[in-house]
């Protein structure tokens, strides 16, 4: 636990060390976003598999956790969004350079070296770890960012937005290229599914694909000084930042020959990945790209390694590996929830629906007015902004069962009437941006929630509105009804707002 004055906060760290075996004064160092995911990330086995090999120089891993605060405190430091997230980022890039730099370096052989120096992370973590190399080469050259949110913008999509005002690409047109610069920079075609200019290229690689242009513009060597991995089937999810992990490791901390080995980037396209369609971004006269070779990665448990080739200490209890994908079954929950339930597809897990349906709910508002927001499909039904409010209220009340039931407290918990709720919510009073930053606030704080349960707690019961109901089926419940709300907008109010 380190105290932080920058963020007026203790900041819990997941901390692993170089093997036992390995002797050295001082280390090469790796800051890494979103600590609290070391577990799900499987970086242990991974990190074991690669010293066993001895694929990987031995260096100090720092990982700070994240918290409620996440979407303020990762960001740009110079801008927030336009939606005011990112608030904090400056705060962030001073407990990093000020605090948790210093720190590592004191008290766990860290160097201060800025080119052994790395930070990286995953989606806006990854922003971060970007925006913190880019503008403070003094303290780190070089940055990992897997599926970074590039997307980072000072205006609304539909409210004036054009590609000039994604964030990090204006601060790298305004910015220095510093000589020791290094970029690993990974995507997923399966990311999202949103593309903003409709080219058939998804908004997060295309967001990658600028700004690596916008490097090259400022001179950045692509042969020497940038890695882009372009994940075919990856998701914005742990799952596939941790399997490709391995590759950033070796980028990273690799020896020679290891790094040597590593199987050549995807070329650089756009268009459905057609390579004929546009070009890429190495020169023409750069050497041939060689034949990818397989790149052996972990198993999900460690693998057996020789004495004294295991990390030698994890200084935290990290969060829980990602929930099982069990579904509940009839008795868990009252008949009407199996309308939802059934909206979430077979082998999905719930809390990684619930993590990803934001993109969806803001796509949807896109673009639409404050006036657009305000009108019903029908007389009698609700208006978007209201539907939104009732889906924020819903949600609320399903964390509290979940919170209540994974505390094994078995009281009758009351129902509620929704058109009530919705009635005497003042919805339609309010900006969309309110809306949307509250839901944005509330979902937070249920995956937060969802992602403490242990498997005993997904398994727990209670009663509410007179009917039984798991936590576990809560989870469900609450990802199916924003389903069935999604599908309402978009078969019954969008092609009214947008005939």
């Amino acid at each position: 636990m380190l105290v932080s004055n920058c963020l007026g906060r203790d900041v819990e760290l997941t901390i692993a060390l170089p093997p036992a075996a390995a002797v050295a004064e001082i280390f090469p160092v790796l800051y890494l976003n979103d600590g609290q995911d070391f577990e799900r990330l499987h970086l242990e086995a991974t990190l074991n598999a690669l010293y066993a090999r001895q694929a990987i120089r031995p260096f100090v891993l720092v990982a700070p956790h994240a918290n409620e605060l996440r979407t303020q405190e990762y960001g740009t430091a110079a801008h927030a969004d336009f939606n005011g997230r990112g608030s904090l980022a400056g705060a962030y890039t001073r407990f990093m350079l000020e605090e948790l730099l210093p720190f590592a370096q004191a008290h766990f052989q860290a160097s201060a070296n800025p080119e052994e120096a790395v930070m990286a992370g995953f989606s806006l973590g990854g922003l971060s770890a970007f925006d913190i190399a880019w503008h403070h080469p003094e303290a780190l050259t070089r940055a990992g960012v897997f599926s970074g949110s590039f997307w980072w913008r000072q205006k609304a999509v539909g409210a004036g937005y054009t590609p000039a005002d994604r964030i990090m690409h204006g601060l790298v047109r305004a910015g220095q290229l510093h000589p020791s610069h290094r970029f690993w920079l990974q995507t997923g075609t399966l990311d999202e599914r949103n593309d903003r200019n409709e080219n058939g290229v998804i908004d997060s690689v295309e967001d990658c694909l600028d700004l690596i242009e916008a490097l090259l513009d400022k001179g950045l060597d692509a042969q020497r000084a940038l890695r882009y991995v372009q994940l075919e089937g990856g998701h914005h999810h742990q799952h596939t930042w941790g399997h490709i992990m391995p590759d950033f490791l070796l980028w990273a901390f690799g020896r020679p020959e290891a790094a040597a080995a590593l199987p050549a980037p995807l070329p650089v396209v756009r268009l459905q990945l057609d390579p004929a369609l546009a070009p890429t971004i190495v020169p023409a006269d750069a050497p041939p790209i060689v034949m990818p070779v397989p790149l052996v990665l972990p198993t999900e448990s460690a693998p057996e390694v020789q004495p004294g080739t295991r990390i030698a200490d994890l200084f935290t209890s990290s969060s829980p590996l990602a929930m099982s994908t069990t579904r509940p079954v009839e008795g868990d929950f009252l008949p009407y929830a199996g309308n939802y339930i059934n909206l979430v597809p077979d082998g999905t897990d719930p809390v990684e629906a619930l993590r990803t349906q934001p993109q969806q709910i803001h796509a949807v508002f896109a673009g639409l007015s404050e006036t657009q927001t305000e009108q019903a499909y029908a007389p009698g039904k609700w208006t978007l902004k209201e539907m939104l409010l009732h889906q924020i209220d819903t949600e609320r009340i399903f964390s509290y069962r979940a919170l209540r039931f994974a505390r094994a407290d078995s009281q009758n918990l009351l129902g509620f009437e929704q058109d009530d709720y919705v009635a005497h919510s003042g919805a339609n009073a309010r900006t969309l941006a309110s809306l949307l930053a509250e839901y944005d606030a509330v979902r937070a704080a249920t995956v937060a929630l969802a992602e403490s349960f242990t498997e005993e707690q997904l398994n727990r019961r209670g009663t509410a509105n007179n009917g039984p109901a798991t936590v576990r089926a809560l989870l469900f419940i609450t990802a199916g009804h924003e389903l069935h709300h999604l599908n309402i907008i978009r078969e019954r109010y969008l092609p009214i707002l947008h005939g």
